[in-house]
């Protein structure tokens, strides 16, 4: 699990967007250590409600099942993102990300059953600043967006609904872990 986040709304960001990557990945991992994990970054008593937000329950039976996220960019409303956070403060982040999902493979053959799944999704989470590091507080269902492209507002013959990229895809916008 990266720790050292700054104790910064940006710091507050990129902590949100490397919980959440790393709780996609551990999807798939035994229920103890997806536990363990929620433990280390949830506040006392939001872990359930964490879990349950980001996806993390109990993978299918006879699954060998692979989940995939990255967070393109990391936005925060209003607020200057290099003052320091007091000790209790809460910054809510909202995440760009691509989540895949399917079955492992064997890396040779390819079919129905061996296909990834996923999209584009606005996610917001908030995180408090606690014993000098970031805890997350309460996680919302992500938005599913259509994904990024170049061809205007039209894709596929249908419309788009951009609304809830207009502030992640902002000038106000990061990479998380960029300065």
């Amino acid at each position: 699990m990266p720790v050292g986040f700054a104790g910064t709304p940006r710091g507050a960001g990129d902590a949100a967007a490397a919980y959440v990557v790393a709780l996609a990945a551990a999807a798939g991992r035994p229920d103890v250590e997806r536990q363990a994990l929620i433990d280390n970054i949830a506040v006392d008593g939001s872990g359930p409600a964490v879990a349950e937000m980001m996806g993390a329950g109990s993978p299918p039976a006879d699954s060998t099942g692979i989940s995939q996220s990255l967070t393109a960019r990391v936005w925060i409303a209003e607020a200057d993102l290099n003052e320091q956070v007091p000790q209790g403060g809460e910054v809510t982040a909202r995440l760009l990300v691509c989540a895949l999902t399917g079955p492992m493979s064997d890396g040779v053959v390819a079919g129905p059953e061996t296909g990834l799944a996923g999209g584009w999704y606005v996610q917001s989470v908030t995180v408090r600043w606690t014993q000098n590091r970031w805890r997350v507080v309460a996680v919302q269902r992500p938005v599913p967006v259509p994904p990024p492209d170049q061809r205007g507002a039209r894709r596929d013959g249908g419309p788009r609904d951009t609304q809830p990229l207009l502030e992640v895809l902002s000038a106000r916008s990061w990479v998380p872990g960029t300065v």
